[in-house]
């Protein structure tokens, strides 16, 4: 049992007994009404060795467990982040393979068309290198490979 819920003794501290103090007081009529007690004290005594325990201690093989165990809560949770993680496209979209140029239409505009997600300066620079173009001059009509 605890020892915050055992009940402590109370000593009463009992008034001052007269006559044995001062022998010159008068006593008074011991048929008067005798004071009470002037305070409480309780009494408090330290806890049983059978209610104190031992700290408690993570031996090796603990140790070795909870590792194991916080182990195995970590692959749980990258196998269910693996489930319910969005499955790559099969393969993305692409352009024609083939693209003819519109009137107003610049290797700029092009790359940008065919390519979206990538940088328009690489594009533009191998539009030129597979088309075989010495600058950036385009005739409406005429055909350009793509990748």
């Amino acid at each position: 049992m605890s020892v915050a819920t055992e009940f402590a003794p109370t000593v009463s501290i009992p008034g001052l007994v007269l006559g044995s103090a001062c022998p010159d007081l008068p006593i008074p009529d011991r048929t008067a009404a005798r004071p009470g007690p002037l305070a409480t004290v309780t009494v408090l005594r330290p806890p049983s060795e059978r209610s104190v325990s031992a700290p408690v201690r993570l031996t090796r093989r603990g140790m070795f467990v909870v590792a194991l165990a916080v182990a195995a809560l970590g692959a749980a949770l990258v196998w269910v982040a693996a489930l319910v993680a969005p499955s790559p496209s099969a393969a993305p979209a692409t352009g024609p393979a083939v693209v003819t140029v519109e009137s107003g239409d610049t290797l700029w505009s092009i790359a940008q068309r065919v390519a979206p997600q990538t940088d328009p300066r690489a594009e533009v620079t191998t539009l030129q290198r597979l088309n075989h173009l010495g600058g950036v001059g385009l005739v409406p009509g005429q055909q350009l490979r793509v990748h």
